[in-house]
């Protein structure tokens, strides 16, 4: 995943909004801060999350206070078409309710290998820890359990990696944790390390796993700008993972070894274990996103599972592309504690399960049918930033001011045994209103419920101009019970 900077003052509102839709600025995977949030710094995932040590629900918010007093003022995302007055648009096919399932609907994305990088089909876990670490025993056992549990197969067989193997730990004996250390100076350190034999024989299959206890901070540089505050652990990111490129003998040809950076942020330690399973399944399906520590949004010459295809781009945009990145919309539900872990886990994208039309994030722990709803985005759209560059993607064109009606198709994997219901909403203005980030977009629906085979319509309203270059996000949900499933879109102008 990708760290989730958030913004200690009013200057870091216009940055962030356009890290928002930059997904992968920073190295490795780290995932915004969650109750389990995972993440890995070596790709920065940009759906930003306040850290609750409660829920894994909470949005951090862009902060500006010039235009904060406008924050509260756009609470009519979901109205329905009667509370705006916009009927729905007339000679529009509505569908019907079906029992053929899936009904037709746009495809989910496809997380890609798009430069063909290296996996680590052989991966092994190598725990490291400093001297008087409180968690060891856990971490251990649940590096053990993962082990042998069902789990790892189920999220990382598709993409050609093996059973996972737990080497020794290694203790730093002598050594204290740093109060303060940056990622570059824990990816000279690692190399350091890798070199001297300090972790033993260099493992290329590897998963150096580094825990630096609660009384260490970790920073990265902003994601955004090099010359703003750099992010923090604990507060920006709860882990992440990178590579470090090492010649192992003078003269001798680099290679690359994958590791993991996990702070304590919580003495929960299924917090913890979250984390590891997002980094892990992540570190072995793309283990060598960077180029010596240099993220791009495109990855590195070495990068695997990095992103999703191109006309899906707004799904990393928002959340970052990694396996366990697309879960992360999820919610609570891309949680889960399987029986023979014993600790909590994420569940991670699937491919196989996406292309069946099913709950694509791996396993599901409910077996149940699966149902979502897919905005049909009619467009081949082009968004640029000095941050993404010029990406063309999916989408659809409202110039400010002006108003779209777009098809939402719903689709189930068998009978729900009743409706769900689907709402939408400001992506931006949801994550970062409460920071005075305003909200851009106004939505109303003809229908807010329905079944497999069912057309609902949105209407879409540009409200005012994007701070994000012009771009502007949207999130349908639909949700019946407990359940809830996810589709991003995009809009430019």
């Amino acid at each position: 995943m990708r760290t989730h900077p958030i913004p200690t003052n009013a200057s870091l509102a216009v940055a962030l909004a356009a890290a928002m839709l930059a997904c992968n600025v920073s190295r490795g995977g780290s995932q915004p801060l969650t109750t389990v949030g995972p993440g890995d710094a070596a790709s920065l995932d940009l759906a930003p999350r306040t850290f609750d040590a409660a829920t894994d629900a909470t949005h951090p918010r862009i902060e500006d206070a010039t235009v904060a007093s406008d924050a509260g003022s756009a609470d009519s995302n979901d109205a329905d078409a009667s509370d705006t007055g916009a009927d729905a648009p007339v000679d529009v096919d509505n569908g019907a309710p079906s029992t053929v399932y899936p009904a037709p609907h746009p495809p989910l994305p496809e997380l890609t290998n798009a430069v063909g990088g290296p996996i680590l089909t052989s991966p092994t876990v190598h725990l490291v820890f400093y001297p008087g670490y409180p968690y060891v025993q856990d971490m251990s056992k649940f590096a053990t359990n993962m082990a042998a549990a069902s789990f790892w197969g189920e999220v990382t067989h598709e993409y050609g990696i093996g059973p996972l193997t737990i080497g020794a730990p290694i203790t730093l004996a002598g050594e204290t944790a740093p109060a303060m250390i940056t990622s570059t100076e824990i990816e000279a350190w690692v190399a350091a390390e890798l070199t001297s034999g300090a972790f033993g024989t260099p493992d290329p299959e590897g998963i150096y796993t580094l825990f630096y206890p609660a009384t260490t901070t970790v920073t990265q540089p902003n994601p955004v700008l090099p010359s703003l505050a750099p992010v923090v652990s604990c507060v920006a990111f709860g882990g992440y993972h990178d590579n470090v490129s090492v010649a192992l003998t003078d003269g001798g040809t680099p290679q690359n070894f994958a590791y993991a950076v996990i702070p304590t942020c919580d003495t929960n330690v299924n917090d913890l274990t979250a984390v590891l399973s997002h980094e892990w399944v992540e570190a072995a399906t793309d283990p060598f996103l960077t180029s010596s520590g240099a993220f791009t949004l495109t990855g590195g010459p070495n990068s695997a599972y990095f992103t999703v295809d191109a006309n899906h781009a707004v799904w990393a945009l928002l959340t970052g592309g990694e396996a366990g990145d697309l879960c992360e919309p999820e919610g609570d539900g891309a949680y889960i504690s399987p029986p023979d872990v014993g600790y909590t886990v994420q569940r991670t994208w699937s491919n196989l399960l996406a292309k069946a039309s099913q709950d694509p994030c791996a396993p599901d722990p409910s077996g149940g049918v699966s149902f979502n709803s897919a905005p049909v985005l009619p467009e081949m759209v082009t968004f640029t930033s000095p941050f993404t560059g010029t990406l063309m993607t999916q989408g659809i064109t409202i110039p400010a001011g002006q108003t779209k009606t777009i098809e939402v198709d719903l689709f189930s994997t068998g009978d729900t045994g009743g409706p769900w219901t689907v709402t939408a909403e400001d992506v931006l203005y949801t994550y970062y209103g409460s920071y005075g980030l305003l909200n851009t977009l106004a939505f109303s629906w003809d229908r807010t419920q329905g079944v497999n085979g069912d057309k609902l319509h949105l209407t879409i309203t540009v409200t005012r101009e994007s701070i994000v270059y012009g771009a502007h996000a949207f999130m349908i949900t639909s949700t019946q019970g407990g359940r809830v499933a996810v589709w991003p879109g995009l809009i430019v102008e």
